[in-house]
């Protein structure tokens, strides 16, 4: 790993607990926007007169500005310097949020939807360059794993809290709640948060298809940017088939399933704090081969029970368990080493980096959604395979060093 502390720019301190909060509250912006409004979409559809998989158009078109404003954020941060892009992004955040309050039809709610995702973006990507700016190796995995943290909590609550806040305002409400968080989060940035990237490490000369293209070119970071897609594909894959197995399969109403997701986004959250230390210990490439080795061990059992007899209950909780915890093992390390790996402005890396994830994660759970879902076996299919992929890409990684 490189040492901070020889790096022109770097900070060799320990990241302190202000900074990772600030990054960990950047970041759950998306998360929230995608949450906080599910429980409104029963009421979206009829205030707009709409059937449900309309309404679900608004959610799509949020991830696709999501991923699609990555990559040219991530160009304008390594030219620019971090702040104003980030400033600009949630400016457009502001405005989308309270657009999308004011809309009087759907089709305007997913243009809107459209350029809140993109304004979201900023918190995602500039965070992950401004964690990669300051810092290398286990500093930078301690603050990844806390706005990984951060994250995670995101989905537990912002349900949960858009569910309460529907007895006190509307759906448009909620929007107007999320333009507010944009406020605080660029007050934030402007009183508190300084550049990361000083005027000498900015890359003025470097076309943005150079920049992708170097990355593109790159083994280390094409692999790593792999690893990292499929750990994140991991719980989407299986939040995508975990309700119609659960409510079919094992005949479990909608709130005894929730309350089992939400025990494994726990499981996740607390195994994502120990990546670091163990990252330290044993490397990126190690510590991932380890958890992957074991998840591939136990999806092979499982899959042999479920061929044999009727999957318990028991057991396949304690499974996805599992999955949740390893998932949160090995999203740290490989952002990291992918982040590390890459050649030229850290923004374009993390830019490429999140947007390569979310079409790797959109393309899993694609899969998952067209295979029989009342059963476990398709699922514990694409998840072991995705462990698979992982591992073998590990190993020509390693033969390439």
């Amino acid at each position: 790993m490189t040492d901070a502390s020889r790096v022109p720019g770097r900070d060799a301190t320990q990241p302190s607990l202000l900074l990772g909060i600030g990054f960990g509250f950047l970041s759950s912006l998306g998360p929230f926007a995608i949450d906080l409004y599910l429980p409104a979409m029963p009421g979206m559809a009829q205030a707009m007169a709409a059937d449900s998989g309309a309404v679900q158009r608004t959610l799509s078109a949020f991830f696709l500005g999501l991923a699609l404003a990555q990559i040219p954020l991530g160009t304008l941060g390594d030219r620019f310097g971090r702040r104003w892009p980030l400033i600009g992004g949630l400016a457009l955040f502001i405005a989308a949020s309270t657009a999308c309050a004011l809309a009087t039809s759907l089709e305007q709610l997913v243009a809107f939807r459209f350029l809140q995702g993109m304004g979201a973006c900023a918190g995602t990507s500039s965070v992950r360059a401004m964690i990669r700016d300051r810092h290398s190796g286990h500093r930078a995995a301690q603050l990844m794993a806390f706005t990984f943290l951060v994250i995670g909590i995101s989905p537990v609550l912002a349900p949960l809290a858009g569910s309460y806040l529907l007895q006190l305002t509307s759906w448009r409400g909620l929007f107007g709640l999320l333009a507010g968080g944009g406020l605080v989060a660029i007050a934030a940035v402007l009183l508190f948060l300084p550049e990361t990237l000083p005027p000498e490490r900015r890359v003025v000369r470097q076309s943005m298809l150079q920049s992708y293209g170097q990355l593109l070119a790159t083994p280390a970071f094409v692999g790593w940017t792999l690893v990292a897609g499929l750990a994140t594909t991991i719980p989407f894959a299986f939040v995508t088939a975990a309700p119609f197995v659960f409510s079919i399969g094992f005949a479990l109403s909608a709130h005894e399933y929730s309350l089992l997701l939400a025990l494994n986004a726990v499981t996740s959250m607390v195994a994502t704090q120990f990546a670091p230390g163990l990252m330290q210990r044993l490397g990126a490439r190690r510590l991932v081969l380890s958890v992957a080795s074991v998840a591939i061990a136990a999806t092979a059992m499982i899959a042999l029970v479920a061929t044999r007899q009727n999957m318990p209950l028991p057991l396949f909780q304690i499974y996805s368990m599992l999955l949740f915890a390893i998932a949160g093992l090995i999203l740290t390390p490989a952002a990291i080493s992918a982040l590390d790996a890459a050649a030229g402005g850290a923004g374009a890396a993390a830019g490429l980096l999140g947007t390569l994830q979310l079409a790797i994660t959109a393309l899993a759970s694609g899969v998952v959604s067209l295979l029989p879902s009342f059963t476990v076996l398709p699922l514990v299919s694409v998840l072991g395979g995705a462990f698979v992929i992982i591992f073998a890409a590990l190993m020509v990684l390693g033969q390439r060093r």
